[in-house]
C-alpha cells in the first residue's frame, strides 16, 4: 500500500510527531499533505512543504467549514493539549482539544466519501501506575484529566467506528522523544533536561529518581504510525507504541549530563501530587505480531540527535 497521490491531513502537525511525520511522508510518496495546527507547541517546526491552516480544532465552527471543502483520505490526529500538567492546571481547555476536538473531527468525517482511515494518536497514560500494560488490559484513568480524556478519545473512537462506520485506529504513544519538540513548561521531560544542561543549569528530578519510563525515539514512534495507517485495521483497535524496556530518569539525566559534557547537578524536589506511577513499560507484542511494528533505534543514538538538534534551536 502506498500513499502516492492521497491527500493526507495532519492535526496538529508542527509538533513534534507531526514534524517527523511530515519528512517521512514527503521523503517517501508523493502525496499533498494539509497540516492545521493553532501553533501550541510554537512556530519552529513550521514547514512551507505542506498546506497550512490556522485552525483550533476545539473550534466547532472554523473545522467545519475548513472539513466541508477538504475531504481527506488518511487524517493522522496528532493535535492535543499536552499533556499532564497543562490538564491539572487547564482541565477545560484539555477538554476543548483532546475531547471536543476529536469530536468534531469524527462527526465532519462522516460525510467524507474519499476517507480511508483516521489514525488517533492515545497514550500510555491511559495505563495509569497498571504494573502490566498490555492493550487487553481493564483501563480506568483518573490521575490527570490528560489521561482520562485520552481514554475517552479511544472510547469515541470506538463508537465512531461502530455505529457510524469511521474507519480509525488507536496508538498509544510511549514517551516518544527525538528532534522536533523544544523544551517549554508543558514539554517532556527529555528536551527540559536537555536544554538545562546545554546551558549548565540545575536539573530538577520530581520524586526519587528511580521512576522509570518507556523513551521511544519518535522515527520509531512515526513507524508505527505509518504501519497502522497501511494496515487492515479500522475499527478502533488499539496497538501499543513503546519499545519493551525502561529507563530510570535519574538515569537519563546523567546520560543527557555526560553527553553534553555539562556542568549540572541533579537536584531531587518533591513528586507532583498527581504523579502515581513508578514504572512505565510498553508491552508491544501485538504490535509486533500484527504489524510488524519492531523499533530499532539505539536509545543513546537517539539521545545525541535530539542533543544536537535542540542545540542548534536555542
Amino acid at each position: 500500500m502506498t500513499f502516492n497521490n492521497s491527500k493526507i491531513l495532519i492535526t496538529g502537525g508542527f509538533g513534534a510527531l507531526g514534524y517527523n511525520l511530515i519528512q517521512y511522508l514527503t521523503g517517501n510518496y508523493n502525496c499533498s499533505i494539509h497540516v492545521i495546527d493553532n501553533f501550541s507547541a510554537g512556530h519552529t517546526n513550521f514547514s512551507n512543504e505542506v498546506t497550512f491552516s490556522y485552525i483550533d480544532i476545539g473550534n466547532t465552527e472554523k473545522l467545519n467549514i475548513f472539513l466541508k471543502n477538504y475531504q481527506p483520505n488518511y487524517v493522522f490526529h496528532l493535535a492535543a493539549h499536552f499533556a499532564n500538567q497543562n490538564s491539572v492546571d487547564h482541565p477545560l481547555s484539555d477538554i476543548s482539544t483532546n475531547v471536543v476536538g476529536l469530536v468534531n473531527l469524527f462527526e465532519a468525517q462522516r460525510s467524507n466519501k474519499e476517507l480511508k482511515k483516521i489514525i488517533f494518536a492515545s497514550s500510555s497514560c491511559v495505563y495509569g501506575n497498571s504494573e502490566i500494560m498490555t492493550e487487553d488490559l481493564q483501563v480506568s484513568p483518573h490521575d490527570t484529566p490528560y489521561a482520562i480524556n485520552k481514554y475517552v478519545g479511544e472510547l469515541y473512537s470506538k463508537y465512531y467506528a461502530e455505529i457510524h462506520h469511521i474507519p480509525v485506529v488507536s496508538a498509544r504513544i510511549f514517551n516518544s522523544y527525538g528532534p522536533g519538540e523544544m523544551p517549554g513548561q508543558y514539554r517532556n521531560v527529555i528536551p527540559n533536561f536537555i536544554k538545562s544542561a546545554l546551558l549548565n543549569e540545575t536539573i530538577n528530578i520530581t520524586g526519587t529518581g528511580e521512576e522509570t519510563r518507556d523513551f521511544t525515539y519518535v522515527e520509531d514512534t512515526i513507524d508505527l504510525l505509518i504501519k497502522l495507517a497501511t494496515s487492515k485495521y479500522h475499527r478502533a483497535e488499539v496497538f501499543n507504541g513503546g519499545t519493551g524496556t525502561k529507563l530510570s530518569i535519574k538515569n537519563l539525566a546523567e546520560e543527557i549530563i555526560r553527553l553534553t559534557e555539562s556542568q549540572s547537578k541533579i537536584v531531587f524536589t518533591e513528586p507532583r501530587n498527581w504523579d502515581h506511577v513508578k514504572d512505565r513499560c510498553s508491552s508491544i507484542e501485538k504490535s509486533q505480531t500484527l504489524l510488524g511494528y519492531h523499533p530499532s533505534h539505539d536509545f543513546r543514538t537517539g539521545l545525541a540527535k535530539t542533543i544536537d538538534w535542540i542545540k542548534g534551536k536555542l
